[in-house]
């Protein structure tokens, strides 16, 4: 292998394994998205992108050695100008850069290496979780190979290296994806255990990109009216393939390029089609039930955690559900007493919005920046009116007690009470209004009560409590 053979690249891995690995890092990802853009890129081009990436990076630059060389050694003393030609120096050491060659326009060419790109492109696809789309571009590309098989494609001239492997690569990459799925929802699930107060809900609820990532994967592959359908033709064309010329070409290039017997190239490639199909047909079905099975899991921990967080960690709607089935058999007039002594004991006395900046994580600014700041003498009453609102509703209350009333007014508007079920909770938004039904209909200035009923709803987004919204009198 070229990589340990060759000494050249005996420090190619040494700008990940050093203090500012994370610097070193962000400016090969700067290099390599401007080089997508040019035909070439120069080293004039090159130092420039980096100067401008140090003056705005956010990491503490630390000393280190990197080699014997100080000139390719960055450091915090050293000027922007300065750290970016080391940066690039220190990249040619390590074989990220090309060597040293005049271009065109007679300044040295900064070609990053196909080595150092193939390299960092793993990296991202493996380590980076801002991976939108990635289950639905695996089984898009597995059909598309598939296809390319049935028709007069390029790929049928050498069909076992350019369409069995890639599409074996994919499923692969499928499989992994599913298992980050699944780890993302076990994360998830940890982390809502361990809640115990309602703005720890509130912060994760709206700063957390793995939920967000996962849901937006998970929500696509699964009620995307496209993915079923190529689902269903992989399958199809899987049966077929081995009906076709293609499949007898697989089996010779495998013979000629691993030097096996007709026999064993067969098994090979017959092995390899079927856990292909078997990933498709079985597997994948498997983990999306499972998944399934841990969202609505999710929903059902998570409706009680919040009951548990704003009622001390007391589950109250298990105690009323056991005094509700205690008093079923009573006399009506003895039910009533009893209900309405309980109902004295519960009120909303206040609630309040924890708005989004306040839990904030707030970033590491650079330090010895200078500060700046608006000169209010020079703002007009226009603009100090323009601002504030701004400031006070950028993130409004989406669901408030004002919101809540407009919400269910037009929902009940000439009627005088409704049970909610799967026709009305269809998104998010409804499932919350009616949560928040629940929670103002004890507030005096909430037109809405809620009376409990048996057993619970499943709808679309969640299992929600039956109950019955009604107007009070």
């Amino acid at each position: 292998m070229i990589l340990f053979d060759n000494v050249e690249y005996d420090r190619f891995f040494n700008p990940l394994c050093c203090k500012n690995k994370r610097i070193y890092y962000e400016c090969i990802l700067q290099l390599i998205e401007k080089s997508k853009s040019v035909p070439l890129l120069y080293e004039t081009d090159a130092r420039d992108i980096l100067i401008l990436y140090l003056r705005n990076y956010s990491y503490t630059m630390e000393e280190e050695d990197n080699a014997g060389n100080a000139d390719e050694n960055i450091s915090s003393k050293k000027s922007e100008v300065e750290n970016a030609s080391a940066i690039l120096r220190y990249f040619r050491y390590c074989g990220w850069i090309s060597e040293r060659e005049i271009g065109r326009n007679g300044d040295n060419i900064a070609t990053v290496t196909p080595y150092c790109r193939k390299m960092i492109d793993s990296i991202e696809r493996i380590f980076n979780r801002d991976t939108s789309a990635a289950l639905t571009n695996h089984i898009f590309s597995i059909y598309d190979i598939l296809h390319s098989a049935f028709i007069d494609h390029g790929r049928t001239h050498r069909p076992y290296s350019n369409i069995l492997v890639p599409v074996s690569d994919s499923v692969s990459d499928l499989k992994n994806e599913l298992l980050v799925l699944k780890d993302s929802i076990r994360s998830i699930m940890r982390i809502i255990i361990k809640m115990t107060e309602t703005n720890e809900l509130g912060q994760f609820l709206i700063k957390d990109e793995m939920m967000e990532s996962f849901f937006n994967d998970y929500f696509f592959i699964k009620k995307d009216g496209l993915i079923p359908g190529y689902i269903s033709e992989i399958e199809k064309m899987l049966r077929h393939i081995t009906n076709t010329e293609v499949y007898e070409n697989m089996i010779k290039e495998y013979q000629k390029i691993n030097n096996a017997t007709e026999i064993a190239s067969r098994e090979i490639v017959d092995s390899q089609l079927s856990e292909v199909q078997s990933f498709i047909s079985y597997d994948y079905v498997k983990e999306i039930d499972y998944i399934d099975k841990k969202i609505n899991n999710y929903y059902s921990l998570y409706s009680t955690r919040i009951l548990m967080v704003l009622s001390n960690n007391v589950n109250m709607q298990t105690y009323l559900n056991d005094l509700l089935m205690t008093i079923k058999d009573f006399d009506p007039n003895e039910k009533k007493d009893i209900i309405d002594s309980i109902s004295k004991c519960f009120g909303l006395q206040s609630y309040k919005y924890v708005g989004r900046k306040s839990i904030e994580r707030r970033k590491k600014r650079k330090p010895n920046t200078k500060s700046g700041a608006i000169i209010t003498s020079s703002l007009s009453d226009e603009e100090k009116a323009r601002l504030t609102k701004e400031l006070l509703y950028e993130y409004p209350d989406r669901y408030s007690v004002k919101e809540a009333i407009s919400y269910f007014d037009n929902l009940l508007e000439g009627k005088a009470s409704l049970i909610p079920d799967e026709t009305l909770v269809k998104t998010r938004d409804d499932a919350m209004m009616v949560a928040a039904s629940i929670i103002y209909s004890g507030a005096g200035d909430f037109p809405y009560g809620v009376e409990f009923l048996e057993g619970t709803i499943e709808t679309e987004v969640a299992t929600i409590s039956n109950i019955r919204i009604k107007r009070k009198n």
